[in-house]
């Protein structure tokens, strides 16, 4: 006899045998035990929950010799046919080969003919979404009024594109993805019938990558022992999965909880040229940060001292920081879409996520030594945790805190009036007014899918609006990349639209390194404008725009001694290439 996969091999034959689907299972029963089967079923929900399997049980339960039984007998010839695929009365159609309207009239006539074998012809369409409109009208009103010796059973993955003409002439019910402890129980005692030793974290990680789906479970099970043979371990499907192993994954998150740049990013590297998978490995830390979030949401220190008594890192925690490692790596997940290499979003997060002063003096820093003080961001979300906390009625406690605490940080003088708040009420309160919905521009970017535009807007702080009406954004000077990227004028335009939605009317925005803005605010005590700030107003002096000339034409004549031999023109790509170290060896402009 052919060798016979796993999840054929130990399909349920019996209700009593079902994993999970209660509710399913019991109302099946019910109505078999009270006469009470409807004419028509939908069975809807992900693949691999059973769908297929309960159709045939509840056939089994009609065509038992000793039935309708709650509890088929296995031991009939009818139940012996139905479970060897060969009863007359059970008809299974594949919706998505036969979806035509010539095959729907074929059935319409056949369900006119009454049993052979048993008491019910039962049809099972399964993913009957596949149809198509007319097939759905033909079979509009056999499924209404069906022969009383037959019962439907629709099964599919996708209920939405199922018309609701249909849906309603049917009983529904929503199958559930299995959880990993029932797909984990299911397992251990398929292995005890096979003979087959597999240690408890072999299970798990199978478990975990089946995604709720009992047969990916069980064929991930079946390709293990063909994989490895007798006794298998959690590296073994490791390596048969390509993961990386569940103690790579916390060590490396024990490293970033302590914000350990230099391993975390190091310890990324090997994984990668390993050849794990960007997006898998940063699903799989996510995974399992969440473990740790409900053990801490739920306050269970025992479940930490056993799990992760060895990752003091992790455990020291608290609920708000692993909420936030657990955002940067959702959000690297989502910017690989969009960027290459796929590994890249990964890497930022990671430094993103372990600054300290370890790591910066570790990393070349682009055309100054100077080191802003404080972060202006995280000047900034301690004025919206603030603001959050007061009444709206009061904004300038919110501005007073965001931008005034932010550039005495950077430059430990005064408030930069010209710059960080404007000079008329006007626009000081339109600035105050933007900084409470500055969110409302991340919030558009992620809906519109503009990731890598969020991801570098998120290294910027808004500081104020010159006097040209544009929102001058101030970042880092470490942050060079982040802020050529979002200079370039396909994000620039993605960027201006949003905001303009935000502040209901056009709104353009200019980029400004942090310690560019005492010297704003000294060319506005001049009279002069700064070219990397804002433009120079109209009523400056003739004397004033000479002298700027004069300095125009003495850059240019001077010889770029700064500029390296591989600047490419390209802002980005010469900002990644001073940030990251390396050598351009090509630079290629064709499609």
């Amino acid at each position: 006899m052919a060798y016979l996969s796993l999840y054929r091999k130990y399909r349920p034959q019996r209700f009593a045998d079902v994993t999970g689907q209660t509710p399913v299972v019991r109302t099946l029963q019910n109505a078999l035990e009270r006469g009470r089967v409807a004419h028509a079923y939908m069975f809807s929900g992900p693949r691999g929950t059973g769908k297929t399997t309960l159709a045939r049980l509840l056939a089994k339960g009609l065509n038992c010799e000793n039935g309708p039984a709650r509890e088929p007998c296995n031991i009939c010839a009818n139940c012996q046919r139905i479970n060897d695929g060969a009863a007359m009365d059970v008809i299974e159609i594949d919706g998505a080969s036969n979806r035509g309207i010539d095959e729907i009239r074929y059935l319409r006539e056949n369900v006119r003919t009454g049993s052979t074998e048993g008491g019910y012809k039962v049809y099972i369409i399964d993913e009957v979404h596949m149809l198509t409109t007319d097939a759905f009208n033909a079979l509009l009103k056999t499924i209404e009024e069906p022969p009383g010796h037959v019962v439907f059973v629709l099964a599919t993955t996708e209920a939405h594109k199922v018309p609701e003409t249909i849906a309603s002439r049917c009983q529904r019910f929503e199958f559930r993805n299995f959880t990993d402890e029932q797909l984990v129980a299911r397992l251990n005692q398929v292995v005890d019938v096979e003979g087959v030793k597999v240690t408890p974290d072999a299970l798990k990680l199978i478990a975990r990558h089946a995604r709720g789906g009992m047969r990916d479970a069980l064929a991930l099970l079946d390709q293990a022992i063909s994989f490895q043979g007798g006794e298998i371990e959690e590296i073994h499907v490791a390596q048969l999965l390509g993961v990386v192993p569940a103690d790579q994954i916390w060590r490396l998150l024990d490293s970033l909880a302590a914000q350990d740049g230099i391993s975390a990013i190091t310890q990324l590297h090997q994984l990668i040229e390993e050849g794990a998978d960007p997006a898998q490995l940063a699903k799989d830390c996510v995974s399992f940060l969440r473990d740790l979030m409900l053990a801490k949401a739920q306050d269970n220190p025992g479940e930490l001292d056993g799990k992760w008594g060895e990752l003091p890192h992790l455990t020291a925690m608290d609920l708000g920081q692993t909420l936030d490692l657990i955002d940067a790596l959702a959000e690297a997940t989502a910017a690989m879409r969009w960027m290459s290499p796929p590994w890249l979003p990964l890497e930022m997060a990671t430094i993103r996520t372990t600054e300290r002063v370890a790591w910066q003096e570790a990393q070349p820093v682009p055309r100054s030594n100077d080191t802003p003080k404080e972060s202006t961001a995280k000047s900034l979300a301690e004025g919206r945790e603030i603001q959050s906390k007061e009444s709206t009625t009061e904004p300038s406690r919110y501005e007073d805190r965001a931008t005034i605490e932010a550039e005495k940080a950077i430059s430990g003088t005064e408030p930069l009036s010209s710059v960080a708040a404007a000079s008329t009420d006007t626009w000081n309160d339109e600035f105050r007014s933007f900084l409470a919905r500055w969110d409302q521009v991340s919030d558009i970017l992620r809906q519109e899918r503009n990731a890598p535009v969020e991801a570098f807007l998120r290294e910027a702080t808004p500081v104020g609006i010159d006097r040209d009406d544009r929102l001058v954004l101030a970042f880092p000077r470490d942050k060079e990349f982040h802020k050529a990227s979002l200079e370039q004028p396909k994000n620039t335009e993605v960027l201006q639209r949003c905001l303009s939605r935000v502040v209901g009317r056009p709104m353009e925005a200019i980029c400004c390194y942090e310690d560019e803005l005492p010297e704003m605010a000294e060319d506005k005590a001049r009279g002069t404008s700064s070219p990397s700030a804002h433009r120079a107003p109209e009523h400056q002096d003739t004397k004033q725009q000479d002298t700027k000339q004069q300095d125009v034409e003495q850059q240019s004549t001077e010889s770029p001694g700064d500029t390296l031999e591989t600047e490419t023109g390209n802002p980005a790509l010469d900002a990644a290439r001073r940030l990251f170290g390396g050598t351009i060896k090509e630079v290629s402009t064709d499609n």
